[in-house]
């Protein structure tokens, strides 16, 4: 049984459907313990006052907010859950946008939906309108302590909530420097269309793992089992010469396999 990371309610016009969050990702980063190389003794990381000299437990901390050098106000937990927002237990929809008006680098993280006993004709009206007219409900929610914006769509059978960022958090594109100008020649640019031609296929994010992970893990499996781990020294890739030719090997080896 999934269990449920938030619950509150999606609110919009005048509708109010009770539900619930379920995590839909998960991270796959290998975690290491950090050891001391004299014994082997996993190291532990206490905060430590730099006044008293002495480790802090958590039982002895609190948040502090800096308004000015080293002046802090004090804030508990109980003052930050009592902040009033609209949002505080709403999915408070804002709107509806078509599906590709959201640029990717707005969103960060989903999570499925799913209603409580309570919602679950209104929960699946509102997923199924989404469909029927491929919109995208923008909403605002207050989600582990921060107002999130949020965009709500339906995936499948499932309505995902994904966790967008703020305008002022995206970056611009910066300026990267180019050591010269460069001219596309057109027909350098016809064989590469044609190329992306040949490589064009469907999306099956199944045919994909972490190659990198599961070389670490076999290295770690390895050294557990007392194998001699070699070292390979990673080749340097040099950059393309003739970039017409390139292409064309590129087009060629592609048609033949």
């Amino acid at each position: 049984m999934a269990r449920a990371v938030w619950s509150g309610a999606i609110t919009f016009g005048l509708v109010n459907i009770p539900t619930k969050v379920y995590g839909a990702t998960e991270e796959k980063d290998l975690r290491f313990t950090t050891l001391h190389a004299t014994c082997k003794t996993p190291l532990k990381r206490p905060y430590m006052c730099p006044v008293c000299n002495t480790p802090v437990e958590s039982k002895d901390m609190i948040k502090g907010y800096e308004y000015g050098k080293g002046n802090y106000v004090l804030i508990t937990d109980e003052e930050m859950d009592s902040v009033p927002l609209e949002t505080g237990k709403a999915v408070q929809v804002l709107g509806f946008v078509d599906v590709d008006e959201i640029g990717p680098l707005f969103y960060e993280k989903s999570y499925y939906l799913g209603p409580e006993e309570t919602s679950v004709k209104p929960f699946e009206l509102l997923r199924q309108a989404l469909v029927r007219t491929d919109k995208v409900a923008v909403a605002q929610a207050t989600l582990w302590k921060k107002e999130h914006l949020v965009a709500l769509r339906p995936i499948g059978k499932d309505l995902v909530l994904t966790v967008l960022f703020y305008e002022n958090e995206v970056k611009g594109s910066p300026e990267i420097p180019m050591t010269r100008p460069v001219a596309i020649v057109d027909e350098e640019l016809e064989l590469a269309v044609k190329l992306i031609g040949e490589l064009t296929m469907d999306f099956d994010p199944g045919k994909y793992q972490d190659r990198y992970r599961e070389a670490v893990l076999n290295m770690i499996e390895a050294k557990v089992t007392g194998k001699e781990v070699e070292v390979a020294v990673r080749p340097e890739i040099p950059a393309t010469q003739d970039l017409m030719a390139a292409l064309k090997a590129s087009l060629a080896a592609v048609k033949k396999a």
